[in-house]
Formats: structure tokens, sequence, C-alpha cells
């Protein structure tokens, strides 16, 4: 008893330094190995350097270098020249003319884009190498620039210090691929300008009815005014996403947003395990353009649950005839921006208002750093639906990005989704692992000698790291690593992490507004972040969700989550709450062990939740102090439990230790107690951060 007392003593000691979380004598954790800086030179004259206070109490800096040079080159499009062959001229021409600020005369520039094989029934539209809707990646982008390597490289050249100021400017697209596709480039600026796709069939609103085509089942019949024929994939638009619809608003244009209340748990897809598509039947006695599921697969119905539309088994039966449904035709077909093998790239005022697939993605390949957008817009445009089908902004990369000041609504997945890319382990022979190389332009992509490596077990819980002493083997094969030194328990269950080359690191998401979607505000399991003085309004998802556990990726860890408002957060928050570290293993069952470490939740105002404001499984080394929680717990029919803790508290922390909870402000008739898991004896409450 006198050990726990003097426990609790230094316990809140240590807590008490504003900066850092209460840390106990744990071992080491995999983010502390990665440089909380890129150590490269900073121009105050051209680049943008930011920083903060991480958890562990180091100041990390967020560097995105700026175009370098002078000079300005414009001119006009041509009479008879086309946007597609106008755009990529103009980049060379200003290049040769050593120009380093490109001025595009403000229009609307509406491209051609790529011929797209629509006969998806005849044997030449499905050739490998036929570009179709269904094989996107072989269609050209409408504007590409850059070029795609032509051998293995390390450092991006082949469009270098160019800011391109598009001056109000208006780019429309036409086919469902990639927009814009910048490929080998740095220090590349776009600024000033609008991106659309103002005739394709994005997405559809329409009821659920009786099928008249299938007695006992449900059908589909959309809305009149949305088009049928779709002339870009051949035939009637697909079905690919049908989720809830909440058209009872009627301040916006078109009315209604993605239904909050009932996304995530009530929806369907057509697009995985080859489910068959509805069958379009036409005016039927229930509607003018009504789809019939008689093709459709009737397990995972009311009456047989053996089978999930993510294996084919999708229908319209789990939807309330009369039901109000958005659908989704390009779901996951394209990019509107796509960034690879590339350093410091600048977005800068610029408005996305719809588009297939997913906004900006940032990818992995190349393994490169420095990535921004800043005071833009990726929003619905008025009288459309949504914004991007898919995930508004999508980051894994090796480091430094900054998202901030931007409006981010109205897409169907995720506002943000920041990851590391991990690698499973094929085989463990001592020190030596066999891992499956990337086989790509950068063989970075790969863990090259000298990289550290993180390990993880199939929870993805650390287990530890080491250092690369050799490699042999092919990057388009198998590569056999030999460590400097053996790692116990490691497997091929095991999976590694790159943080050397692909660690997603040392990032600022700040003073957005992220709204209105089928997702979650912020989705990460990336290290050395800050989240802080967002605003979150009405996303089906959640507010913030740090991922992690089996299946998931590693947990963040060095993230602090500040002075952000949450507001209104969907259902699916009920269960996890408007701000979530939830970690589960394969049978959904929380991880005992740590996966979240060195995480600080301070200053939140949560309002207006379903279930808890926070929830915080699988974590130590923590801080939740000076949060203000108002109206939570509304949703009081069907409360989950963390082992012996319910949703129907308003904090709950379950299988933790090692963390304070202080100074949480709790107001209203339904919000619940703090809940703390008994046996996590481990964590401090303390009323009043003394």
């Amino acid at each position: 008893m006198k050990y726990f007392f003097l426990r609790l003593i230094l316990l809140s000691l240590l807590c008490s330094a504003r900066n850092a979380v209460c840390q106990d004598a744990n071992p080491p954790i995999y983010s502390e190995v990665i440089p909380t800086s890129s150590g490269l030179p900073y121009d105050p004259q051209t680049d943008i350097r930011k920083s903060f206070t991480a958890p562990n109490g180091k100041t990390v800096e967020v560097l995105v270098k700026g175009p370098v040079g002078s000079g300005t080159y414009t001119r006009s499009i041509r009479p008879g020249e086309t946007p597609d062959a106008y755009f990529p001229a103009v980049v060379e021409e200003a290049m040769k003319a050593k120009a380093h600020h490109l001025v595009i005369p403000k229009s609307v520039y509406a491209f051609q884009g790529p011929e797209l094989c629509t006969d998806l029934k005849s044997s030449s539209c499905n050739l490998p190498t036929s570009c179709n809707v269904i094989q996107y990646w072989n269609c050209n982008p409408h504007w590409t620039i850059g070029q795609y390597p032509q051998g293995q490289v390390t450092v991006p050249n082949s469009v270098t210090d160019l800011d391109i100021d598009f001056s109000g400017s208006e780019l429309d697209f036409s086919a469902p691929v990639i927009g814009i596709w910048i490929l080998e480039a740095q220090r590349l600026r776009l600024r000033n300008f609008t991106v659309d796709w103002p005739s394709l069939p994005i997405a559809s609103l329409g009821t659920i009815v009786r099928d008249p085509e299938n007695p006992g089942h449900n059908a589909l019949v959309l809305d009149e005014k949305y088009p049928v024929e779709d002339r870009y994939q051949g035939g009637t638009v697909q079905i690919q996403a049908v989720d809830p619809w909440d058209d009872s608003k009627k301040i916006d244009d078109p009315p209604g947003i993605f239904d909050a209340k009932l996304n995530n748990n009530f929806e369907t897809y057509f697009i995985f395990g080859n489910a068959p598509q509805p069958t379009y039947v036409g005016k039927t006695d229930v509607g003018e353009h009504t789809f019939s599921c008689k093709s459709c697969h009737f397990e995972n119905s009311p009456t047989d649950s053996t089978c999930s539309f993510f294996q084919g088994c999708a229908n319209f039966d789990s939807f309330t005839p009369g039901a109000r449904v958005i659908v989704r035709h390009y779901t996951y077909n394209g990019f509107a921006f796509l960034v690879n093998w590339s350093n410091d790239i600048d977005f800068e005022n610029v408005k996305l208002r719809t588009g297939p697939g997913i906004g900006f993605s940032v990818s992995n390949n190349g393994g490169y750093r420095g990535f921004r957008i800043a005071n833009s817009e990726i929003k619905r445009g008025p009288g459309r639906l949504i914004s991007t089908a898919s995930d508004a902004i999508d980051i894994s990369m090796k480091a430094d990005y900054i998202v901030e000041g931007n409006d981010i609504g109205y897409q169907g997945d995720d506002s943000l989704s920041v990851y590391p890319t991990t690698s499973p382990i094929a085989g463990v022979s001592g020190n030596e692992i066999n891992v499956a190389g990337v086989c790509d332009p950068d063989p970075m992509d790969s863990p090259v000698t000298g990289d550290e490596l993180a390990f993880f077990d199939q929870n993805f819980v650390y287990k530890a790291s080491a250092r690369v002493n050799a490699s042999a083997g092919s990057f388009c094969g198998t590569l056999t690593l030999k460590l400097d030194h053996t790692i116990d328990g490691l497997d091929s269950s095991s999976t590694l992490l790159d943080l050397t080359q692909l660690p997603s690191a040392r990032y600022i998401v700040r003073d957005n507004v992220m709204h209105e979607c089928r997702c979650h505000g912020v989705l990460v399991d990336a290290p050395y972040g800050t989240i802080d003085r967002n605003i979150f309004y009405r996303n089906s998802a959640g507010s913030v969700q740090l991922d992690g556990g089996s299946g998931q990726g590693p947990g963040a860890t060095n993230l602090s989550l500040t002075d952000n408002i949450a507001s209104e957060p969907g259902e699916w928050a009920q269960y996890y709450g408007a701000i979530s570290l939830v970690a589960p293993t394969a049978d959904g069952s929380i991880i005992p062990q740590p996966v979240f470490d060195k995480i600080k939740i301070r200053g939140n105002l949560i309002q207006n939740a379903p279930g808890p404001g926070i929830i915080v499984t699988s974590a130590q080394n923590f801080s939740i102090d000076g949060n203000w929680i108002v109206n939570a717990n509304t949703t009081q029919s069907s409360p989950t439990s963390y082992g012996s803790l319910s949703t129907l508290d308003s904090v709950l922390v379950d299988q933790s230790s090692d963390g304070t909870l202080c100074g949480t402000a709790r107001f209203g008739h339904t919000t619940g107690a703090i809940g703390i898991d008994p046996s996590d004896s481990r964590v401090l409450v303390d009323r009043f951060c003394q």
C-alpha cells in the first residue's frame, strides 16, 4: 500500500509537466527512432516550416520546400489547341525558358480526356491493355506533370522548381480516370484554380421499394432527374455503393447529406467479392428507373445473414422500403490528383468540386517527403450531391506534410486518411528475414542497407527495432535482409515498418473544417503529428479515429489532439466515440497490450454525440485533460461493453496503463460518467489537473 501511494505521487509529478504526457519507465517505442526534422536547409523566402512539441517533449519540425528561381512565362491557348495539348506544352516551354513562375490565363479549360472502350462485352474491350472503366489504370490521365521514371531514381528530376498560377481558372475533366498525375517532380506549387467533372454521373438519389420483379425482396428506383445511361462505361450506370441519405434539411442545393444516424451500419457495396450488378428493368409500377435485385445474392438479407457484401452477397434488403438513398457510381475509379515519386508538392487555394474515387492521393511509391494543401476546398458544387466518391485526402509517404485551413465535406469516405506502409514478413531464420520486394522505380520502397525497421506482431503490437546490415535478392522478387541482431518471437505472422523510408511522420493537421461526409474527419495511424484547432461536424463515422490493431496498422505514437471541436458525429460513434483509440484483435476483442503510445488529448470540445466523447483502449503513456463534453451518450438503446465498461460512459479507458485523466468538464443529463477499467490501476484520475 505504501508503494502504491508513493507511485501515485511520482505519477502526479511526472504528469504535471504540461508539455509532456505521463510517462513511465516503459521500453522505447518505434517513433523515438524517427528524426524530428528532415535535416534539410530552410529558406524563409521560399519554404514553409512549422513546428510543434510532441508528447515526448521533443520539438518536431515540418518542412515543405518551395520553388526556387525567378522568371515568368505565360501564353494563351492557341486557336484549335486543346487543353489536353496546351497544358503539357506550356510546362515544357516554361522549363525550356528557365522560368520558374508559369502563369495560366484565366479561363474555363474543358479537357477531352482519354477515349474509353465502353463495350464491356466485346473481347477487344477486355484485353489486358484496354482502357476501360474497369481497367482505368490502362487509361492516360487527363494531364500528366512530369514523366514516369525510366529507371531507378532516388531524386526526382523531371519537373523541378515551378510555381504554376492558374489565375482562377477552371479545369473540367470528363472521363472517370486520373485528373492530374504528378510524377517525379520536386518543389512544385499549383495554386488558384478549380477542378470539376461536370458531366460525370458521380452519384444519384433514389428510393428503396418492394421489388416488383422479385417479390419478397427490395429494389431501387432512381429519381428521374439523374441519368441512367453512362457513356463512359457503356450501358446503364453502375450501382457501386448505396447509403442512407437525409434530405430533410432544406438549406442546400440539392437538399440533403449522408445520413449520419444510419450510415456505416446500413449500407451496401456492389464492388466486392464479384457481386452481381442489379438488373435495370426500366419503368415499372413502382417507378420510372427501376433496378431490380432479381440478379443479386440474397445472403445477408433479413432472412439470411451468412454472407456479407464484402463476399459478394450484395442486395437492397438491408434498407427499409421508402428509405431515401444515395448511389455512388465511381467509388474507387480514379483520383483527382495523384502524386508519385515526388518531393515538396504544394497546393494552395484549390477548389475540387467533384471527382471519381479519391481527391488528393499522395502515394508511398517513391518514399519521398514534403506535401501541403492549404486554404483549399474539397466541397460539392451547386446542384451536386457529393464532392469526391471516396476519400478527400489520402496520404501515405515518408514525412513532412501540412493540411491547414481547408474546407472539406460531402465526400464518400474519410476527409483525411494518414497511414504508413507496412510489409509482411515471409520467413525468419535467426537474424535474417525474407520480404517481398516492391517492384517499382524507387529502390527505397523496399528496405535497403542501413534502414531502421520496426517490427510488430499480428495485432500490430510493437516488438522491437533493428537495422538492416545487408540485403540480397531482387526488388522484383524476394529480398533477404540481414538484421544487426535477432528479434525474439519474430515469425511469418509479423509485420515490419521501414522507419527510414516510409514512416509517414511529421505532420500538422490544423484549422480545417471537415463535415457532412460518409466518413471519419481524420483517420490516422502515423507517428509525430498534431491535429489541432479543427472543426468536425456531422461526420457519419466520428471526428477522429486513431487506427490500430489487427488489420489496421501500427497505432499512432507521439500524437497530439488539441483544441478541436467535434459536433454531432454519426451513430457509428455510439460504439467507438467521437474521438476513438480502439485497437481490436482479429476476433474483435480489445488488445491488452499497448498499441497507442504517448498520446495527448487536450482542450477539445465534444458535443451532441450519440455515444462517448472519448474512447481509449490499448494505450500507454497518454494524457486526457481539460476537455469539455456536452450532451454525450444521447443514444441509450443498445450500449456496447468494453470489458466492465459501457458506452454509456462519456470517457472510457480500457486495457491501458501509465496515463492521466483530469479536468474533464461534463454537461447534459445524458452525459455519462468517466469509466476506467478496474484493471487499469496505473491510470491516474485527477479531477482538477493539479
